[in-house]
């Protein structure tokens, strides 16, 4: 017997179908549906008893016929065990099977029936097709950190903008020159090194880097150091607003991790102009004396490394006369070591070959400080090409620190002598005994002759003024016959057979034959140092007017004038 559930029936008018339905092949549980729906039988359904009757008779003859059908059917046809029954469609059943084709009516708003969870959003079947929920952004690393990397560049070029736009720019930081003789320019102390309680040497470098594009650019044009001239610069002293004109030197500070620590004193090396970074990023070295009543030496000293000094510059003091050797050859710049000096090795053969004389010897008189200028000169790139002879005079041996080296470097490779005047020796002090009389120059040019006539005639007399032009009109013609190509024409040299000069590894092994050779004596002398100092070798100056004023002292004892004379 099959269980029969009674939640399917709901009415008394779909029991009969439901039967029929499930049981058309059981006829024989049609008696216990009937008592089962007849006990369920409730006095509210009282009403439709007589319907009911009526419907039941209907099914009585229905079912006959059906079960006299089916009585025929199993006569008839005996199937496989295994096939389906056929279906019979003159039985009436398809007519019960019929649903009813009513039309759809939506309704005019949705009433939920069910309080169930709903599905995540888009995935449900009411929000699958709906768009007013919004899909899940993902989040990755790009869409995380992307906003913070966009505020931080906002922010910035906000600041950098603020600060080019409404913040006083540093006018050093516009300037295209390391120097200008207009304007002050600001450096800042890198390293400060006391020789004794009296001299000191200072390191300063710009504080901004943009003259370097410019200077790069045209270095042979635009490089401070140049051997031809010696030059000055003019430190600030802004609380009294007092200068003073002070050498600079092209020595630097060679600092590492242990310098800086303290540990050991730095290096002082010169300046490489052959390096990449020329001029070692526009570093200079003063040389610097500590006076008592001097306000701008005192302020110098006291600053400390980091401050920030005022210079203006440069300033020329002294251009050495032209000489043709300058059109054909180059002497090598000094370098730390004289191994690493290069030997010039083609000089003689340039001499010979263009006929080029020798280049006059100098004689140089320093006191304390006053020796700058001639190592400014010997430092730099493009020295002088001739021999100087140093006379430094100085109160105690060791003044110089560690320049001293250097010049012990520099008459190794025979480029100049040193003859120190220490004054707690006095066999060792100036005197007239170490000033040689005045030679003729060896060449002289031009200009260098009409600046000699000028200085003549203004040294000569009242009462000998009138004295015949024709010197200074022959000049003026010579002078113009250069201008205008009209000179005296040179006579055809003979070429003489051109002989192989020896080679030199460097200059110290060329110094090795050089110092046997007899230097020409000094056409020149240029004197530096205290006021007291110049005045005794060569007289003073006319500080009213700056003119060179007469030669006296030492060197007008031996017969030098103020052609071969300049004071600094």
């Amino acid at each position: 017997m099959i269980p029969l559930r009674t939640g399917f029936i709901k009415s008394r008018s779909r029991s009969v179908a439901f039967t029929k339905t499930l049981f058309l092949r059981q006829p024989a549980l049609l008696p216990q549906i009937r008592c089962r729906f007849l006990s369920d039988k409730s006095p509210d359904n009282a009403a439709e008893d007589g319907k009911a009757d009526s419907q039941k008779n209907d099914s009585k003859a229905l079912l006959k016929k059906d079960t006299a059908s089916n009585e025929v059917q199993k006569k008839d046809f005996n199937p496989l065990p295994s096939a389906p029954a056929e279906f019979l469609r003159d039985s009436g059943i398809e007519m019960l099977l019929k649903k009813d084709n009513k039309p759809y009516i939506p309704k005019l708003e949705y009433k939920r029936e069910s309080f169930e969870y709903p599905g995540l959003p888009n995935e449900d079947e009411f929000t699958k097709y709906s768009n007013k929920i919004e899909k899940r952004k993902q989040v990755t690393r790009w869409t995380r950190y992307i906003p913070k990397i966009l505020t931080a560049v906002v922010l910035v070029w906000g600041v950098y903008a603020v600060k080019v736009w409404y913040l006083d720019a540093d006018e050093d930081a516009e300037q295209n020159d390391l120097l200008s003789p207009l304007e002050f320019h600001k450096f800042v102390i890198t390293h400060k090194q006391k020789i004794d309680d009296e001299h000191y040497l200072v390191e300063v470098m710009p504080t901004s880097s943009q003259w370097q594009y410019s200077t790069y650019a045209h270095y042979e044009r635009k490089s401070i150091w140049d051997g031809d001239k010696m030059w000055s610069v003019e430190i600030k002293q802004p609380q009294i607003m007092v200068v003073r004109s002070y050498t600079p030197l092209p020595l630097y500070f060679l600092k590492s991790s242990r310098t800086r620590s303290g540990e050991e004193e730095p290096l002082l090396k010169v300046i490489d102009n052959g390096e990449k970074d020329m001029d070692h990023g526009g570093v200079m070295l003063f040389y610097i004396k500590r006076y008592g009543d001097g306000e701008v030496s005192r302020y110098i000293l006291d600053k400390k490394v980091g401050d920030e000094l005022e210079i203006r510059g440069p300033h020329v003091d002294y251009t050495f006369p032209f000489h043709p050797l300058k059109q054909h050859h180059t002497r090598p710049t000094f370098r730390d070591l004289p191994s690493k000096i290069e030997a010039e090795t083609l000089l003689k053969g340039i001499k010979r070959e263009y006929d080029i004389p020798e280049v006059d010897t100098v004689d140089f008189y320093a006191a304390g400080t006053g020796i700058a200028p001639i190592l400014q000169v010997l430092f730099s790139r493009n020295p002088y090409r001739g021999f100087v002879n140093v006379h430094y005079s100085a109160r105690k041996d060791g003044e110089l620190g560690p320049m001293d080296r250097f010049l012990f470097f520099l008459e190794k490779v025979d480029r100049i002598k040193l003859i120190k005047h220490i004054d707690d020796n006095p066999k060792t002090r100036l005197s007239a005994n170490d000033v040689t009389k005045p030679a003729q120059p060896l060449y002289v040019s031009q200009q260098r002759q009409e600046n000699i006539a000028q200085i003549q005639e203004s040294t000569i007399p009242a009462s000998e003024s009138k004295k015949d032009e024709k010197l200074s009109r022959e000049s003026l013609k010579k002078r113009l016959a250069i201008l205008e190509g009209e000179g005296q024409k040179q006579e055809k040299k003979i070429e003489a057979p051109k002989e192989h000069a020896p080679y030199f590894e460097n200059a110290l092994a060329q110094a090795k034959i050089t110092l046997q050779e007899v230097k020409p004596p000094a056409a020149l002398s240029l004197v530096c140092g205290p006021d007291g100092f110049v005045e005794y070798v060569a007289g003073g100056k006319a500080l009213e007017t700056g003119e060179q004023g007469d030669v006296r002292g030492l060197l007008g004892s031996k017969g030098w004038d103020s052609t071969n004379v300049f004071k600094l």
